[in-house]
Order: C-alpha cells, then structure tokens, then sequence
C-alpha cells in the first residue's frame, strides 16, 4: 500500500496525487520549489511597474497644472493691457521658461523617484529573491528532514515486519510439528476416549446393579421372617397336632429312634438357605431340618418333653413366588398327612408308604 504524501505548504495529508487536497499546492518536491520561485517574483515585478505608473502619472498631473496656471496668467494680462503685449510676451517666455524649468525639475524629481523606487523595486525583488531562496532552502532542509524521517520509519517497520514474520513463520513451524506429534497420538487418544467411554458405561451399569442390588437386599431383608412355636404335647397319645397352632409333634415309637419328628406349618415358603431354627441360645445344625415348601420337619434329638421348656423359633425369608403352600396338619390311622398328602413315618421303616406329589415311594426311587 503506497505511504501518504506529506503536503509542503500547510503539511495535509494527502494519497497518491500530484497536487495537496486541501490547498492545491504541488506535491513534488520540484514543483513546488519551482511555484515558489515564480510567485515571489511575480510579486515582485507587479510592485514595481505600479511604482512606476503612479510616479509618470504624478509628474504628468504636476506639469499639466503649471502650464494650465501660465495660460490663465497669460490670458489675463492679455484682458489687462494690450499695450505691452512685447513685455507681456517677454514675461510669458519668462513664465514659460520657469514653467519648463519647473516641469524640467519635476520631471528629474520624478525620474530620480522613479530611480529610486527602481532601485528600491531591485531592493524588492532582490530581498523577495533572497526570501525566495530562504523558503527554498526551509522548505528543501524540510523535506530532506522529512525524508529521513520517513526513511527511519520505514526502516523501523521493515525490521518490525521482518520480526513479526520471523515469529510468525516460528509459530506455524512450532504448531505444525505439534500437529504431526498429535496425529501421531491420535490412534491412541481415540482408543483412550473408546475405553474411557466403556468404562464409564460399565460404571454406569455397575451403579444401576449396585442400585438394583441395594434396593433388592433393602427389599428381602425387610421380609425376614421370625416365627415362635410354643408346643404342647399331649399325655397319653403318641402324636400332638394343633391345628391352631400349626405344628404336630411325633415322639419316637421304637427303641432304634431317639429323634423326636416336630412338623411346623410356615406361613411362606423359606428361600433356600435362609431358614434357621434356635432354642434358647442354641442353633440347630442344618441338617437337623429340611423343608417341603413352607412345611417344616425337625428332628429333635432330645426327649420331646424337652420341646415344653422353651419356644422354637423359626427364622427365614420367605420366597414369595411359591404359591404352592400347605394348609393344615392332621393325623389319620397313625399316619400325618399334610392337607391330602400322606407324610412317611420317619422313625420307622414304612412300606405301606406309596409317596406323594412331593415326595416318590422308596420302590420308585430305586428303579433305574
């Protein structure tokens, strides 16, 4: 983009253009020098020549009111006296020589002014020459001030452009190469992003199981179930059924058995696992019990009196998709039934015993 122009005259700003915007001065350095020149001594001239014509016109009125000044006197003393027309020539040649003197002297006076207003015209034109040539001088030291000022400057912005350029070219350098290093780790990065994305969807799901799994524990440990039985047997009779209370109790009919058989109607099914009979402070093992839906059978190792002395507690949680449940205990010709189904005598060997929907006949379980 070409710098502005700087104008000589009164200093506007101007773009690239032969004559200043403001004040039509040339914008060249030689022109305008030039223009300078011709002004002044234009100036100059002009102010002479008027010197010269008012000084003529002066000498001109001058003479002009002398000679209309004789021809009066001359005309009244012709009126006066026509006798000494000879004296009265004498006189007016006398009068005509004065005036010529007169006119002789003011025209020297005249052009003695004139010489001297020519001589001060040349002293005009000589200072207006020397003050030409002092503006020409101011105004070439001027532009050669303001050339080395533009010079500086253009200097300066070359070096600033060139930094700047430098810099630059550094930058583009320094990112492509973190360009070429990144697409390098690009592969990396994007496998990062996938294993990081995986894995916050395996914690998202584990947060989902570990809800899920939170609020199912909160759900089947608010359903844990404790149920107490307190038995009665009674004398005399070889089985103990309370309906009421839901349990029967079958002391051992033979020598060969000491365990007391107690069978104890839940009021769900225990998951499996969970069920847990206590006396006292006392747990019974496992595989003191078993289960046939929400039918309990125990095998009490104690004398069944022993059964009075404190209750049986029965701890588990219940498994609420079985539907399947029994109803009542009751006993028939020496045999237990749960609702319809005959239970086997467990103190005893029992052929007679033919099996039920939970439970296949000994001779059915030992076919092949």
């Amino acid at each position: 983009m070409p710098s502005p122009k700087q104008c000589y005259q009164c200093g506007h700003e101007n773009p690239e253009q032969t004559f200043c915007g403001s004040c039509g001065s040339p914008l060249a350095l030689n022109d305008y020098i030039s223009r300078k020149v011709k002004d002044q001594l234009s100036d100059a001239i002009q102010n002479r020549d008027v010197l010269e014509m008012d000084s003529s016109i002066k000498v001109f009125k001058q003479a002009w009111g002398w000679i209309k000044l004789i021809i009066g006197v001359a005309a009244g003393l012709l009126v006066i006296t026509g006798a000494g027309v000879f004296w009265t020539a004498s006189d007016f040649r006398s009068g005509v020589d004065a005036a010529k003197k007169s006119v002789t002297d003011t025209a020297k006076q005249s052009s003695d002014d004139i010489a001297h207003v020519s001589s001060q015209s040349k002293q005009d034109i000589s200072n207006a020459l020397d003050a030409g040539k002092k503006a020409i001088n101011l105004a070439s030291s001027d532009a050669v001030q303001q050339s080395q000022v533009l010079r500086k400057t253009m200097v300066q912005t070359q070096a600033d452009v060139s930094r700047q350029t430098a810099s630059l070219h550094n930058d583009i350098e320094g990112s492509r190469q973190e360009l070429q290093a990144a697409s390098k780790f690009g592969p990396e990065i994007e496998a990062l992003r996938k294993q990081l994305a995986q894995a916050s969807s395996d914690i998202q799901a584990q947060q989902k199981t570990l809800s899920s799994s939170q609020e199912f524990v909160k759900s089947v440990f608010s359903s844990h179930v404790t149920q107490y039985f307190t038995f009665k047997l009674n004398a005399g009779t070889a089985h103990t059924v309370d309906s009421a209370s839901r349990y029967a109790v079958v002391p051992p009919t033979t020598g060969a058995s000491k365990n007391t058989v107690v069978l104890m109607l839940l009021d769900a099914t225990p998951i499996v696992g969970t069920l847990q009979l206590q006396q006292r402070i006392y747990v019974q093992p496992p595989g003191s019990f078993l289960n046939i839906h929400n039918l309990v059978i125990f095998f009490w190792g104690d004398p069944a009196s022993s059964l009075e002395s404190q209750p049986l507690s029965v701890s588990y949680f219940p498994d609420k998709s079985d539907t399947d449940t029994i109803h009542s205990l009751s006993e028939h010709d020496g045999r237990m039934f749960a609702d319809d189904q005959p239970l086997p005598k467990f103190n005893e060997a029992d052929p007679d015993f033919k099996g039920n929907k939970w439970i296949k006949a000994a001779s059915e379980t030992a076919k092949p």
